[in-house]
């Protein structure tokens, strides 16, 4: 609870905070960044279960309040059925990625016996998700 709790609490910060200075992807990309390094504290440290539990607390925090602020994205530059089809096409491959990611874990488990490069693979989606939000336009997301 202790994780997500605090993601709710940031998530509900951020986003009013990217709201206010009319600044989204910045928000989203620290937040994105802040959740990659909460990830890697949590894998490194997994044999300390206070530092652990912070570093999951710091993840959570930064990887669920990446979320409102993403949805902004594709309306900000599609409209209309674009829009529609683009935000489904998004719910899709997340849809799929939420089948597979519980599968590709285990099979790391079993194979490392270890959920650190699972860990490490999710830190790694946060990154580049951090420098992709960069090739949206400035002008186009910032309304």
């Amino acid at each position: 609870a202790i994780p997500c709790g605090a993601a709710a609490l940031t998530m509900i910060v951020v986003s009013r905070s990217a709201v206010r200075w009319r600044e989204r992807r910045w928000h989203l990309a620290l937040t994105a960044t802040l959740g990659g390094i909460g990830m890697i504290i949590s894998a490194s440290f997994s044999d300390n279960i206070v530092i652990a539990m912070m570093g999951l607390t710091l993840g959570a925090m930064g990887a669920l309040s990446t979320l409102p602020l993403f949805w902004s994205l594709p309306t900000a530059f599609l409209g209309g059925t674009a829009a529609a089809a683009g935000i489904a096409l998004i719910n899709s491959w997340g849809n799929l990625a939420g089948f597979a990611a519980p599968y590709m874990m285990g099979y790391l488990k079993d194979l490392t016996q270890s959920t650190t490069t699972g860990m490490l693979i999710i830190s790694t989606m946060l990154f580049i998700g951090a420098a992709l939000v960069f090739l949206v336009p400035a002008k186009t997301v910032n309304r």
